[in-house]
């Protein structure tokens, strides 16, 4: 196999940015502007904010993480990708890192904002729980879409899940559920982020062991 020098990365990055995250990162953008319209940002004490950033914010997840794998589910780009220097599972961890970048600084943005009008919460946990969230939310989409090659599968899978914790169906106990910070459960964080990891994982492990 060919060695893949740190070029080779740059520029990974330089092309699947705009091939598989601008469109997706306006979408999000756009998404977190109507949040103070729709639910109001200000003034929130910690467990209202933390309603916000858990029910809200985190679905930037779904928006971000689940469609990463998308341009490669068209049959014309799955021929070239055999001509590429760079196998395909790499692509896709690369752009994982860029979408985790993103995350971080869109909640940071956004927590920050929510502290300028005057909510009440600790900004380091909250950012974190938040972040944690958002890629539990879009690992568990990505592990679908790239198992059953559909991005609309890993759609329905991340909404679904998100709408099990959201009607109480994924109790506050358990370690899959989204929406602790509230309460001031952090363990379940980690449990999520654990979750999100073997996921993530396993969909890169099945990516390279795929032959198009």
């Amino acid at each position: 196999m060919q060695r893949i020098s740190m070029a080779n990365v740059l520029d990974i990055f330089k092309t699947n940015f705009g091939l598989s995250l601008r469109n997706n990162l306006l979408l999000a953008i756009c998404y977190l502007l109507l949040i103070p319209i729709i639910r109001g940002t200000a003034s929130l004490d910690a467990v209202r904010s933390a309603e916000c950033l858990e029910q809200s914010v985190t679905l930037i997840g779904i928006f971000l993480i689940v469609p990463l794998n998308a341009p490669e589910q068209s049959k014309a780009i799955q021929e070239i990708i055999g001509t590429k220097k760079w196998p395909q599972w790499l692509i896709l961890f690369v752009r994982l890192i860029m979408v985790l970048v993103t995350l971080i600084i869109l909640t940071s943005i956004f927590a920050g904002i929510m502290k300028g009008n005057n909510c009440t919460f600790p900004v380091i946990p909250y950012v974190t729980g938040t972040i944690i969230s958002e890629l539990a939310l879009g690992s568990v989409g990505f592990f679908i879409s790239v198992l059953s090659n559909s991005v609309i599968a890993g759609y329905l899978t991340s909404m679904g899940y998100f709408l099990f914790n959201f009607l109480g169906d994924i109790s506050s106990k358990s370690i899959f559920y989204l929406f602790s910070m509230g309460m001031g459960n952090y363990m379940e964080k980690l449990w999520l982020f654990l979750l999100s990891i073997l996921l993530i994982t396993i969909a890169l492990i099945c990516e390279k062991r795929k032959k198009f």
